[in-house]
């Protein structure tokens, strides 16, 4: 006896196989090693906090530029320590996040949106900048944030407007990070593009107190097929079509 797999199920196994083969529908979930903050509020040597030892920061900010009249702006930075060489570009890469309350009372709302987004660094915060965890460091926290962090692809730019979980495009980000045009995996999560006029002093929930298995902060990847995959793709559903029709012909 002759077993014909129905059309249904033929297109459901080839979609099966096609998104295990390349990826299309799986992501790698990488949490994030570090997160500290630098602020122009903090004072002495103790410049860079938020460290998982500290245990007294549970929430982290990140401000407008010049800020109530501050130079420089709060900054979050994010290190990954991820073989992202492993991976093949083009990637497509999800930041995530969770925004809380700021503590001072100016955070981000419907009315008041504030726009923050996420910057590739030339140099690795944690080593050079200088404070009490890091005496050896080469320049301050307002040097680096003046100097260091790169300029942010458009897409990486996200308006605030609330609290709850919020995500950032960092693809065109990592994938430099997985070809080598930048070799220091951090993320700068700053305020200097918002042009709204307000100071803002927006938190964020540091990673080292609590949240999921993942924790509250972590990058999402997913590879992205190349286009010869769409036409095979395609090419097997014409082909489930025209058995299909010879199925119903019999």
């Amino acid at each position: 006896m002759k077993t014909t797999m129905k059309p249904t199920t033929l297109l459901t196994s080839t979609l099966l196989a096609f998104g295990l083969t390349h990826g299309v529908a799986h992501a790698v979930d990488i949490p994030v090693t570090q997160d500290v903050m630098t602020s122009s509020f903090f004072q002495g040597t103790n410049t860079v906090r938020g460290y998982a030892t500290e245990n007294n920061r549970p929430v982290m900010r990140v401000s407008t530029d010049g800020a109530f009249g501050n130079a420089g702006a709060e900054t979050i930075y994010l290190s990954f320590a991820h073989d992202f060489a492993a991976y093949t570009s083009p990637v497509v890469a999800t930041l995530t996040l969770q925004s809380t309350e700021g503590g001072f009372g100016a955070d981000a709302s419907a009315a008041t949106p504030f726009v923050v987004s996420a910057h590739g660094v030339d140099a690795n915060p944690l080593t050079s900048i200088t404070d009490d965890t890091n005496p050896t460091g080469t320049v301050s926290w307002l040097a680096f944030y003046n100097n260091q962090i790169l300029p942010a692809d458009n897409a990486a730019w996200t308006s605030e407007n609330g609290f709850g979980t919020v995500t950032f495009d960092v693809s065109a980000l990592v994938n430099s990070w997985i070809s080598g045009g930048n070799s220091i995996h951090t993320i700068a999560l700053t305020g200097k593009n918002d042009t709204s006029g307000n100071s803002f002093l927006h938190g964020f929930l540091n990673n080292d107190n609590g949240g999921t298995s993942m924790g509250y902060t972590f990058l999402s990847i997913s590879a992205v097929p190349e286009p010869d995959t769409y036409a095979l793709m395609l090419a097997g559903l014409v082909g489930i079509g025209l058995q299909a029709r010879r199925q119903r012909k019999q």
